[in-house]
């Protein structure tokens, strides 16, 4: 934690001293649209039905559509504020109290669901590369169509890797377990997290997911940061979009205090600048996005957590 809260700082300090403040100011005081806001809070939702209905697919059904979305919702608004993606975890313990979904099978489900993000991701990427060839640099794109490519390829292998050979892990991990004196949670666990892992990374559990993940980015979180730049007046188109939403979503993979604050924004504003794009226009889209998402979320994760809590501290 102190590793990527000193990763944060430092690129905070960065940005305030490598940006014009004064010229993001300026450009926030030129125009703001309500009307941009209110889409943006519609698309947000949406996000979050998708999340729930890709959710309740890795799963096989085993928890309902309602329970679902507060899941989800629950989830993204955690992980605005608990570091490593803690609100993914949270997303498990709610599925397990509320509908008994074993931990097993959910850790294992949110393995195959990193897994398809960080396709997509690349894949946006990539996409948006091939909609601005006219627009970057050629060997900055070549380049970074090559890593891309081969990152996908890495992934894929990895898949395969754990489909087929990871049933042996455990006799490889049981002693060290053992040493660690975790052998009984090791065996009542672990085993079974890394057996439902193996099953898991298969076609006909990821294909559905991952089509709908693919959607989600190509369709509502590109047209959030749209509305999000249209908000505080800065113009964005579609590929541009694109660009900056496969670099925020790097970003948010670098340790970096929670919610990536300093890491995301930075990724940000170094998209802009591969778009010849003003510094301080990144800066200013991306501290809108964080800002906004934060709101929007957190709220009704607030909200629903303390319902849950409620709940199971009321008398039965």
């Amino acid at each position: 934690m102190l590793i990527a809260s000193a990763i944060s700082i430092f690129l905070l300090i960065f940005l305030l001293k490598a940006v014009d403040w004064e010229e993001a100011i300026r450009i926030f005081r030129s125009g703001i649209s309500v009307t941009s806001l209110l889409w943006f809070m519609l698309v947000t939702f949406g996000i979050a039905v998708g999340y729930a209905v890709r959710w309740r697919l890795l799963l096989d059904g085993k928890i309902g559509y309602g329970t679902s979305l507060m899941a989800s919702l629950l989830g993204l608004g955690a992980n605005m504020f608990l570091p490593a993606r803690g609100g993914d975890l949270l997303r498990v313990h709610y599925s397990r109290v509320v509908a008994t979904v074993p931990y097993g099978d959910a850790l294992g489900r949110l393995l195959v669901e990193k897994m398809v993000d960080l396709v997509t991701i690349i894949s946006v990427g990539i996409f948006s590369l091939v909609l601005l060839s006219h627009t970057l640099n050629s060997e900055y794109r070549n380049v970074l169509l090559v890593i891309m490519v081969g990152a996908i390829v890495g992934i894929f292998l990895s898949a395969v890797l754990v489909r087929n050979f990871g049933n042996r892990l455990v006799p490889i991990l049981r002693p060290v377990f053992g040493l660690l004196r975790l052998q009984e949670f090791f065996d009542r666990h672990v085993i079974h997290f890394i057996g439902n892992s193996a099953r898991s990374l298969s076609l006909s559990v990821t294909i559905v997911p991952a089509f709908l993940t693919l959607v989600l980015w190509l369709s509502a979180y590109a047209l959030a940061y749209i509305f999000v730049a249209r908000f505080v007046g800065v113009e964005l188109s579609y590929q541009e979009s694109l660009f900056v939403l496969f670099a925020g979503g790097l970003g948010l993979m670098i340790p970096a205090a929670p919610s990536g604050v300093g890491t995301f924004h930075a990724s940000v504003v170094s998209a802009f600048v591969l778009l010849g794009r003003s510094p301080s226009e990144g800066l200013l889209l991306a501290t809108a996005v964080h800002f906004l998402f934060f709101v929007v979320y957190v709220v009704p994760a607030a909200l629903i957590l303390g319902h849950w809590r409620l709940n199971r501290l009321a008398p039965r």
